[in-house]
């Protein structure tokens, strides 16, 4: 390669960069200031006095909105009094994506097993059957749903959000484990077998280390997918009791008027155990996913 196309795929590399920094950047920007400084015209690039008040204040809403009130009433600087529920969707949103993660790691990974080694009359049928539902448009079943659960009884409750968010994981961690699969070699597990291994000691023993990438890739996935999904957990929740930081971030979005600094902050605060996430397991992710695709 030639020092100019190095040069023109550097450029090409720091221009990607900016363009996905900059909004992220811009609400670090944003979050670090007070309502009057976000409003003034032209904009600070920098905040002039940072404070970390929009972050207190959405860790700490229900706090400061009482003190609020009680020093100035109803005048003053607009809080949102659905930042309340932040500390909860916290817990929420932790509790349903780990559970998330459990139901794709052992269902995920027995359907696709049983896909890719197990042949039965219509394996195939089924198979194509577990992925189609993902590929429905979700606005499209979100209604069958709501009636479903509805009947049972199961509206604003956890195990309704995980029902749901299962629903639209499972289908893509068949797929992408299934890929994997069809790349180990099925002689090991027979050798396995003749050693006198079970399916199951098999699966455990032989084929878990051998696909560990591909486990914490999917893994990753299904949080991730889990943490950020919002239309079903919106439709689905009516109180605290089961909402995630999507919808709670959305509600006070929503709000006639916007407090900027603290949207900012509450999503900046949701992004972070994300961030982690992929910064720890960055290697296996892509170790997964490229492996899965290469035959």
């Amino acid at each position: 390669m030639g020092r100019g196309s190095s040069a023109g795929l550097t450029l090409a590399v720091i221009l990607v960069a900016v363009w996905i920094l900059f909004p992220i950047v811009w609400m670090v920007n944003l979050s670090l200031q007070t309502e009057p400084q976000i409003t003034q015209v032209p904009p600070y690039y920098l905040p002039p006095t940072p404070s970390l008040r929009n972050y207190e204040f959405v860790l700490n809403a229900e706090q400061a909105i009482k003190e609020r009130l009680k020093y100035f009433g109803i005048a003053g600087e607009f809080l949102p009094a659905v930042a309340a529920q932040y500390p909860r969707g916290i817990v929420n949103s932790v509790v349903i994506s780990l559970t998330i993660v459990g139901i794709n790691l052992v269902a995920g990974t027995l359907a696709s097993y049983t896909f890719t080694r197990i042949r039965f009359r219509g394996h195939m049928k089924l198979f194509y059957a577990s992925i189609v539902g993902r590929l429905i448009p979700p606005v499209a079943v979100v209604v069958p749903y709501y009636i479903i659960l509805f009947g049972f009884k199961m509206l604003d409750t956890i195990p309704a959000v995980v029902m749901i968010h299962a629903y639209f994981t499972l289908p893509l961690t068949i797929w992408i484990l299934n890929t994997y699969l069809a790349t180990i070699p099925e002689d090991i597990e027979d050798a396995a077998r003749v050693d006198g291994y079970s399916r199951l000691e098999t699966l455990r023993k032989v084929v878990f280390p051998l696909i560990k990438p591909g486990i914490v890739a999917i893994g990753i996935i299904s949080f991730m997918m889990s943490w950020t999904e919002f239309f079903f957990a919106f439709m689905v929740t009516k109180t605290e009791a089961a909402r995630t930081l999507p919808v709670i971030i959305g509600f006070m979005s929503a709000q006639p008027v916007k407090p900027v600094g603290i949207i900012m902050a509450s999503g900046l605060i949701a992004m972070i155990p994300a961030l982690i996430i992929i910064a720890v397991f960055r290697r296996y992710l892509i170790r997964g996913l490229v492996a899965g695709a290469v035959r």
